[in-house]
């Protein structure tokens, strides 16, 4: 068998191909080292005065106005009902917060309707429990002291300097000042 040159000269560079080779490193780079951040160098913050007062503006005004309106909306019926009614126990409805209880006190005993007495004894109960509820919120309004609190701060006029270090472009750094004067 007769080889000739181009069949060794194939042979040769795939032979080359599987040799393994020499590798070289990269090149170092010498790294510049990074300086450390300058000292940050700070006055004192100005110092603020904080001053805090609470005084006494008078009666709570929410409690009292609820208590109105409780007062309010229980003794209207009760008159209602002393305006129209023809029993004469009903009469003392005009009297606030004792009437309800007075009318119960004076009351008929039941004669032929004992439900329709009965509910209407129910209701003046009820009616005589939400007069002194809102008498007593009244009361209690006037009782509550409704206290106001003022907190007034006043900055201290020292100028300040801050120094902080700052990066300036790709690589640089340099100090950043600022402050109030």
């Amino acid at each position: 068998m007769k080889t000739s040159i181009l069949q060794v000269a194939a042979l040769g560079a795939a032979a080359a191909a599987f040799v393994p080779g020499v590798a070289s490193a990269q090149d170092v780079v010498p790294v510049q080292p990074v300086p450390p951040p300058p000292a940050v160098v700070e006055t004192a913050p100005p110092v603020a005065e904080t001053t805090t007062t609470s005084e006494v503006t008078g009666p709570s005004l929410a409690m009292v106005g609820s208590g109105v309106a409780i007062f309010g909306l229980s003794y209207l019926p009760a008159v209602v009902v002393a305006a129209e009614s023809n029993l004469s126990a009903d009469h003392n409805l005009y009297v606030p917060f004792a009437g309800p209880w007075i009318d119960l006190a004076h009351r008929p005993g039941c004669s032929v309707d004992c439900n329709s007495e009965n509910t209407a004894k129910v209701f003046i109960i009820i009616d005589g429990v939400f007069q002194a509820i809102g008498g007593l919120t009244v009361i209690g309004g006037f009782l509550t002291p409704v206290r106001t609190t003022k907190t007034v701060r006043t900055a201290a006029l020292k100028p300040t300097l801050h120094l902080e270090p700052a990066q300036m472009g790709q690589g640089g750094y340099g100090m950043l000042a600022f402050g109030s004067f």
